[in-house]
């Protein structure tokens, strides 16, 4: 028996969560990105600091997330990834997925380059999904390389 979420249960869960982190973290939000992948050395990233927080898991990771996604803070910036049971595996991490040639971008959204990298990292093999907010666009969820959720961040 797998401890994994289906696939809707995962959007579910993801939309849950980044509209509890949007919602927590005030006027200092700077968005976020999350990858969620259970194999996070297999990913083309790189941590953006030496350091990283005190991970938290369970009903405190609204919270947590909301924290670390202040401008003020050191850890706003880059991708987290998440394992697939939603505990954190690695913080503030620069993501750069190869382009993906063929996704087509809605242009009339007002989007930048978390959002892209969500999109094109989607498609990467072993990410189950991705996931972005921020004030001006709001939510939108990616798997295998297109947009399966979207909607405002508060």
């Amino acid at each position: 028996m797998s401890t994994q979420p289906s696939s809707a249960g995962l959007v579910g869960a993801l939309a849950g969560l980044l509209a509890d982190v949007a919602n927590r973290a005030g006027d200092g939000f700077s968005g976020i990105g999350l990858i969620i992948c259970d194999a996070p050395e297999r990913l083309p990233i790189l941590p953006l600091r030496d350091s990283a927080p005190q991970l938290v898991t369970g009903d405190q990771l609204g919270g947590f997330l909301a924290a670390i996604s202040q401008q003020a803070g050191p850890y706003h910036d880059g991708f987290h990834v998440l394992s697939s049971a939603l505990n954190p595996l690695a913080i503030a991490q620069y993501f750069s997925p190869p382009i993906v040639r063929g996704i087509v971008l809605d242009r009339s959204r007002h989007f930048g380059g978390r959002y892209v990298a969500a999109l094109f990292g989607s498609a990467l093999p072993g990410v189950l999904a991705t996931g972005i907010a921020s004030r001006e666009l709001g939510i939108a969820i990616f798997e295998r390389g297109h947009e399966i959720w979207f909607g405002p961040a508060r």
